[in-house]
């Protein structure tokens, strides 16, 4: 039996470089209980300690994600905590610390008790709000997860690291790089993550992504499981006449198929 969809973020942390805006990917452990061994942005749930934690200029982009301001500020929070933990990029005033991300990631501390310590201030301009995905309801775990994107400078940049813990590997590419190598059968990824990078392929900036995101209209994405005729995975996506929702998504296929390893769009 499924779960009630937990709160989730997860971060698009970008770089421009002459090929175009890299992303920092991780690969998730195979002891991961969800999506073992694929390759995501950092992201991770909402602990309850991150609505408490203090941000300046209070919670942005709230209406747009259709949340309270107390609840946008805790996936806000979350989005940095969780970037911080698996990449080692603080979205926030402040240096980052080895040992709290240390302590974090053993869950010895919390965020906010860090930041106090630290002296971090927490900007959620930082954060611009991308998209709503929620796990299929066939699936046991489940996550209601809003995604972000956030840009960094070369001074932030190189102090991208996986946490060899939740995550095992990590690299800057391109989206056309990560799909690539995902087509290719080297790497695996979500649907969500697969779209997404279809998406951000498509600007040629940093702060053309940047732009792109406060401008979107975000809509709860609730794909469903089923299977092809020959047996083959799909996931059915709204205004597919399998999905119960009969109005589709703009820009999203009607569904994905699994096929060799690999997601083809239909």
């Amino acid at each position: 039996m499924s779960e009630s969809p937990r709160p989730a973020a997860t971060v698009v942390v970008l770089r421009d470089s002459p090929r175009g805006p890299e992303i920092f990917m991780v690969k998730r452990s195979g002891k991961s209980g969800f999506m073992p061994h694929a390759h995501v942005f950092p992201g991770g749930r909402v602990d309850p300690e991150d609505g408490s934690t203090q941000v300046m200029g209070g919670p942005s982009d709230h209406d747009r994600m259709a949340l309270s301001p107390e609840l946008a500020r805790a996936y806000q929070v979350c989005a940095v905590r969780e970037t911080f933990e698996e990449a080692n990029i603080l979205l926030a005033q402040g240096e980052p610390v080895a040992e709290e991300r240390r302590a974090l990631n053993a869950r010895e501390t919390t965020f906010g008790a860090a930041a106090r310590r630290q002296g971090w201030v927490v900007d959620t301009s930082r954060l611009v709000y991308w998209s709503w995905w929620i796990t299929p309801r066939q699936e046991r775990r489940r996550y209601d997860t809003r995604f972000f994107v956030a840009g960094v400078d070369g001074d932030q940049a190189p102090q991208a690291a996986h946490d060899d813990k939740e995550t095992v590997d990590s690299a800057w590419w391109t989206a056309s790089e990560t799909l690539a190598r995902f087509q290719a059968g080297h790497i695996f990824l979500a649907p969500p993550t697969f779209i997404t990078l279809g998406e951000l392929r498509e600007h040629a900036t940093v702060d053309a992504v940047l732009a792109a995101g406060r401008v979107r209209e975000p809509v709860a994405i609730e794909p469903s499981v089923g299977t092809e005729p020959d047996g083959s995975l799909a996931i059915v996506m709204p205004g597919d006449p399998d999905h119960p929702d009969p109005d589709p998504i703009p820009g999203l296929p009607l569904r994905l198929v699994m096929s060799e390893g690999r997601w083809i769009r239909r």
